[in-house]
Formats: C-alpha cells, sequence, structure tokens
C-alpha cells in the first residue's frame, strides 16, 4: 500500500510541473487524510505547523522529518477507556503517518516542536538559496594554435 501512495505522489508532482503548483489547490478538500489533522500557518519566511494527535502519551512516540517541502510526522496515538466500547470513532488511534507538503522549501535545521494539549507545534523557517555570485568558469580554447 505504501508504494500505491508514493507513485500518486509522484503523479501529483508530475502534474503540478505540467498545470502549475496552485492546481490541486481546489480539490485539496475533497481528499479526507487517514493522519492527523494538520493546520499550516505562513508569515514572511515562517511557517508554523500544528498537527492535532490527542492520545500522544510520550513525545517519544511521535517522529518528524522535514526535507525540502515535505513534513512527515509519524508515531503512535493510544485512547482506550477501560470497561467502555467504541460506539462513534471520528479521529483514529493507533499508528498514523502523514506527510504534508509545504508551501514552499523550508530548512532542515534548526527546526523547533513542541507538544501541549493534542497540539504539535512544529516552526519551520524558509530556505533562502544563496544568491551569492557563482564561479565563473575558464573555459580553455583547444582551437588556438592551429
Amino acid at each position: 500500500m505504501g508504494d500505491y501512495w508514493s507513485q500518486m505522489y509522484d503523479w501529483k508532482n508530475k502534474m503540478n510541473k505540467f498545470m502549475g503548483d496552485d492546481f490541486w489547490t481546489d480539490f485539496q478538500d475533497m481528499f479526507v487524510s487517514n493522519g492527523p489533522l494538520v493546520n499550516l500557518y505562513e508569515a514572511g519566511n515562517e511557517l508554523i505547523c500544528t498537527v492535532y494527535l490527542p492520545g500522544v502519551k510520550k513525545v517519544e512516540d511521535v517522529d518528524v522529518y522535514v526535507h525540502y517541502r515535505t513534513l512527515k510526522v509519524k508515531g503512535q496515538t493510544n485512547m482506550s477507556l477501560k470497561g467502555y466500547r467504541n460506539v462513534q470513532e471520528e479521529y483514529k488511534h493507533g499508528p498514523f503517518e502523514r506527510i504534508v507538503e509545504l508551501p514552499f522549501p523550508v530548512r532542515e535545521k534548526p527546526i523547533d516542536a513542541s507538544y501541549k494539549r493534542g497540539i504539535l507545534l512544529i516552526h519551520l523557517h524558509r530556505l533562502i538559496e544563496s544568491k551569492e555570485e557563482r564561479n565563473r568558469l575558464k573555459i580553455t580554447d583547444n582551437e588556438s594554435g592551429e
């Protein structure tokens, strides 16, 4: 099943190149995620990502990975009430994994993350690529001297 999602992600990236990055924005609400709910907040060169994680017993149960324009959160939530049976379940518990495409490339370090009252808050910073002048290569003319 994991291979299916990576193929879909690759296909989406190819469509982004063809149709433009904003093509999928109108369709986001149509797809329901099996992972935790995520909100993104942008201000200048900063990005705040909040992840709804009720039932996390220890922060060691959650792993966060960041690479370029991708945020991956995976872990385990636990919610059980002894002596009660589940009658309705709108948010899942157990193992989870959520991959979020970010609106712009971010630095991989430093990243600040904190967990409080069921919300994981991840503070990311835009990747600012160096605009320094590139070193110009000297080209040797092998045609002269014939």
